[in-house]
C-alpha cells in the first residue's frame, strides 16, 4: 500500500486506511485518536522526566537560583499545556462536525491563554525575588512589606489583564467595559472608601517603615508578632497564639510600640532589707551585687547600671537595681534575669541578710465602752 502524503488531505488519509483495512471510518478515527493520546502521554512523560530535569540540572550550576525558580514556575503550566494539546489533537481526529471543530479551536485558544497567564502569575514571584536580589547586591535595605506588596500588585495586574484578555477573546468590546467602569467609578469609590483608606494605610506603613514582618509590636490592647502586612489589614500573632487582624487605616493612625526596635531591654526593681542591718554588711551586699551585674556577659555594659541604697521605706532600707540586657527577646530576657536573680539570692544567704518587704502598720484605737446597768424595779409582791 502506497500513500502519497504530498497531495493527500487528512480526510483522504482516513478514507484510504478505512478501505485498506476494511473497517469503519469512525473506528479508524478512534484508533488513531487513541494512538495519538498514548504517544502524546509518553512524550509528555519523557519531557517531564528528562528534559525538565536536565534543565534543572543546568540551572543548579549557575551562581543564582533565579533561573532554577523560573524553571520550577514553568514546570506545572508546561505539563498542563502538553496534556491539553494531546487531548485537543485526539478529539480533533475523532470529529467531522465543523461546529464541534470550531468549538475545539476556540477552547484551545482559551486554554493556551489561561496557561500563559498562569505561568506569568507563577513567574511574578521570580521577578520579585530578582528585584530583592538586586537590592541586596547593592547593599540597600528593602522593607519586606514592600516586597510583599510588590508581589501582590503584580499578581493583581496579571489577573486583571487575564480577565480582559478572556473578555476580548469572547468578542466583547473592552473599551466599552472600561468606559462603563469609569462611569461607575464614583459609586465604587464611595462603596470602597474603607478599602481605599486601608490601602493608603498600608502604603504609609511601608513608607514610614513603622514595623516589618516578624517585629514584636503593641497597639491598643493587642501585642504580638507581625505575620503579614496586606493591602487591607495587618495580621498579628499574639502571645496566646491567636491571630488578630487589624485594618491598616487603624495601624497607620494609632500609636504603635515596636519592641523589636529596642537595642537593649531595661531591668528595674527594688529590694528591701531590715533597717537594723549593719552598715558594713550593706556595703558588702551592694558591692557583691554590682560584681554580679558587671561580670555578666548578658548585661549591656554600654548602658548605665545602678546598684545603690536609695532611702528608707516602712521600716526597711530600699536598694535600687537598674541595668540593661543585651537581648530583647522575651524568653532569653527572662532567662538572663533568672540567672542574675539566683546569684543575688545566694549573696543574701551568704551574708545572712533577710529580704524583707515594706510593712504597713495599722493602728487601732481602743475605745472604752461604758455600759450603764439599768436596775429593773420589780413590783412589790405585797402590793400585787
Amino acid at each position: 500500500m502506497n500513500f502519497d502524503f504530498s497531495n493527500m488531505s487528512f480526510e483522504n488519509f482516513i478514507s484510504e486506511l478505512s478501505s485498506y483495512f476494511s473497517i469503519n471510518v469512525i473506528l479508524v478515527r478512534l484508533i488513531l485518536a487513541l494512538g495519538v493520546l498514548l504517544i502524546g502521554l509518553l512524550l509528555r512523560h519523557i519531557f517531564v522526566k528528562f528534559i525538565l530535569r536536565f534543565l534543572l540540572f543546568l540551572t543548579k550550576k549557575t551562581k543564582t537560583n533565579l533561573d532554577e525558580l523560573l524553571i520550577e514556575a514553568l514546570e506545572k503550566p508546561a505539563r498542563t499545556l502538553l496534556l491539553g494539546l494531546i487531548i485537543y489533537v485526539s478529539l480533533t481526529i475523532t470529529q467531522t462536525s465543523i461546529v464541534i471543530q470550531k468549538f475545539l479551536n476556540f477552547s484551545l485558544r482559551l486554554f493556551v491563554l489561561i496557561i500563559i497567564f498562569w505561568f506569568l502569575y507563577r513567574a511574578s514571584d521570580v521577578l520579585v525575588s530578582f528585584i530583592e536580589h538586586v537590592f541586596h547586591k547593592t547593599e540597600k535595605k528593602v522593607n519586606p512589606a514592600v516586597i510583599n506588596l510588590l508581589g501582590k500588585t503584580l499578581k493583581v495586574l496579571i489577573i486583571t489583564f487575564e480577565v480582559f484578555s478572556i473578555i476580548a477573546l469572547f468578542g466583547y468590546d473592552i473599551s466599552g467595559i472600561v468606559a462603563g467602569l469609569g462611569l461607575g467609578g464614583l459609586a465604587i469609590s464611595l462603596a470602597a472608601k474603607d478599602a481605599a483608606a486601608n490601602f493608603l494605610g498600608s502604603i504609609t506603613i511601608m513608607i514610614d517603615k513603622t514595623f516589618n514582618i516578624g517585629d514584636w509590636i503593641a497597639i491598643s490592647d493587642t501585642e504580638g508578632i507581625v505575620e503579614e502586612i496586606g493591602f487591607r489589614s495587618t495580621k498579628i500573632r499574639t502571645f496566646a497564639n491567636s491571630v488578630t487582624i487589624i485594618p491598616n487605616s487603624i495601624m497607620s493612625n494609632e500609636p504603635i510600640t515596636n519592641w523589636s526596635r529596642m537595642g537593649r531591654r531595661r531591668v528595674s526593681y527594688n529590694m528591701y532589707i531590715p533597717v537594723n542591718t549593719p552598715a558594713e554588711k550593706v556595703k558588702i551586699l551592694l558591692s557583691k551585687i554590682s560584681d554580679v551585674i558587671n561580670n555578666s556577659d548578658d548585661v549591656n555594659h554600654e548602658a548605665y547600671k545602678v546598684v545603690n541604697m536609695n532611702g528608707f521605706e516602712e521600716g526597711n532600707m530600699r536598694i535600687v537595681i537598674r541595668y540593661f540586657t543585651k537581648t530583647t527577646a522575651f524568653v532569653t530576657y527572662t532567662q538572663v534575669n533568672e540567672k542574675i536573680y539566683l546569684e543575688i539570692l545566694q549573696i543574701f544567704n551568704e551574708l545572712n541578710i533577710p529580704i524583707s518587704a515594706p510593712l504597713k502598720r495599722i493602728y487601732v484605737e481602743n475605745k472604752q465602752v461604758v455600759q450603764e446597768q439599768v436596775k429593773e424595779i420589780e413590783p412589790d409582791k405585797n402590793n400585787s
